[in-house]
């Protein structure tokens, strides 16, 4: 078990983290269970509690001890014990409480200021799991629900395109060094029944690829926060399609993700256009060029899509900080192939997969 706890109280940071495939799976764990512990130990939702979610009440999920399957939570005292420990467990006297009651306490190999707080670990054939709960997605204004079968489905990996999930990007930067693969994370078309279903309700009524590339784009924009994931845990945190709506915060990267996915099911073209420290989302189509914020690749125009400015109008709206669009370095048509390319001379960047986060 590979766990570093900055204090019951305060946020986790996992690291050596393990995900819920077929290869974790027990025969004394159910389905639900096992969607349940991939998406409280998936790091795309760590910082998110996805507890909470799951159980309708301030219950947070600090760590799992994977050789023992044994899950980790914190509760406020005032709260309740008995209430908790009916919406979580399956048997209530099966579980254990941390032995004390303030002050720093050593729990499992775990550690931290427990004052106020309830600390327990579970079995994970012990938790009681509502398949048939509906989750509210977290957006700015808009109620938009998913189901835990829809979660339970979209688990699986092959809703997205089939690339190595990092990029090679040492001549940019001038030491060793990758970034993810953006292309790697997004939904094809017809895959992921969430974001399938979401695109159409926004689309419903619309005729043009470019009225529903602007209506896509309003959706992620202000509905979507921004969030400081990276900047917070001193790493990239990518996050699915789906993951970024649930959530209803993500940074650049999960903004682009996700729009680029709603794209796909309406089948827009677009690339991905990857900057200095920054990513966005090409449009091709007949929009207007007031604000020259586009890229050729050969004969292909795409219009900038920028997904972290609310409000922001396709070929119109101009940025205070327009530099930032200046310069791509490289890009991508996940679409239309698995590669990166240079945008200066085109030529393809070399894809890695040994940065996996699950393993």
């Amino acid at each position: 078990m590979k766990i570093i706890l900055i204090g019951w109280i305060v946020m986790t940071a996992i690291i050596g983290l393990i995900g819920c495939g077929e290869r974790d799976i027990r025969l004394d764990e159910t389905k639900a269970q096992q969607t349940a512990i991939y998406y409280l130990y998936h790091r795309a939702l760590i910082a998110d509690t996805f507890s909470r979610t799951l159980w309708n009440m301030p219950i947070d999920f600090r760590g799992m001890d994977s050789e023992k399957r044994l899950l980790y939570f914190i509760f406020k005292r005032d709260l309740g014990r008995a209430k908790v420990l009916q919406a979580i467990a399956i048997d209530t006297s099966n579980l254990e409480f941390a032995p004390c009651d303030s002050g720093v306490c050593d729990f499992g190999g775990m550690s931290g200021v427990i004052d106020g707080y309830y600390a327990f670990r579970i079995p994970i054939s012990n938790l009681k799991i509502d398949s048939n709960i509906q989750f509210k997605c977290n957006l700015a204004k808009d109620s938009f629900y998913v189901s835990f079968a829809e979660v339970s489905q979209v688990r699986d990996s092959a809703i997205t395109y089939p690339f190595e999930n990092h990029i090679e990007i040492s001549k940019f930067i001038h030491q060793s060094g990758a970034a993810s693969n953006i292309g790697s994370f997004i939904s094809m078309k017809d895959k992921d029944i969430i974001i399938k279903r979401l695109a159409l309700k926004l689309t419903e009524g619309l005729t043009t690829k470019e009225e529903k590339a602007q209506k896509l784009l309003d959706f992620v924009s202000e509905q979507i926060a921004y969030s400081y994931e990276d900047h917070w845990y001193q790493t990239e945190i990518t996050k699915r399609a789906h993951e970024v709506l649930i959530a209803g915060e993500a940074d650049c990267s999960g903004k682009s993700t996700l729009y680029a996915s709603l794209l796909d099911q309406c089948s827009i073209p677009y690339s991905l256009l990857y900057f200095d420290h920054h990513i966005n989302v090409g449009v091709r189509g007949n929009f207007k060029n007031e604000n020259a914020y586009t890229f050729k690749i050969k004969k292909d125009i795409y219009y900038m899509a920028e997904t972290t400015v609310p409000l922001f109008q396709i070929g119109e709206s101009k940025l205070q900080n327009h530099e930032i669009l200046d310069k791509v370095l490289f890009y991508s048509r996940p679409t239309q192939s698995k590669y990166v390319y240079d945008a200066i001379t085109n030529e393809k960047l070399v894809l890695i997969d040994h940065l996996e986060e699950n393993e």
